[in-house]
């Protein structure tokens, strides 16, 4: 039961933290250099591109991890049946979001 709670959440706070840019951190393959955030790279350095997919996924599953524990049995027992709404939705969502890519 636990499991369907956190594959909802992860799929909510996913498109959350795509839509509102909340990486946990960001990763500069130029540098290979890890900043927490939005913390920019110092000035003197070219920063290049940045990749934030990893960090989008780890914050999506700190949410997901807490919203697991918080999220009472009864609660996911009557989600049991729409679970299959949230993967699908979230494909939506991200497809909304990156439309502009395509």
């Amino acid at each position: 039961m636990k499991g369907m709670a956190f594959s909802a959440a992860f799929c909510c706070a996913y498109v959350w933290a795509l839509a509102t840019d909340h990486p946990l951190f960001r990763y500069y393959p130029l540098h290979g250099d890890l900043r927490w955030a939005t913390q920019p790279l110092l000035s003197s350095q070219a920063s290049g591109p940045a990749m934030a997919w990893y960090g989008l996924v780890a914050t999506a599953g700190l949410i997901a991890a807490l919203a697991t524990v918080c999220v009472p049995r009864t609660l996911t027992r009557t989600l049991a049946s729409y679970i299959w709404l949230f993967p699908l939705g979230g494909l939506l969502g991200c497809a909304i979001l990156l439309r502009h890519f395509f």
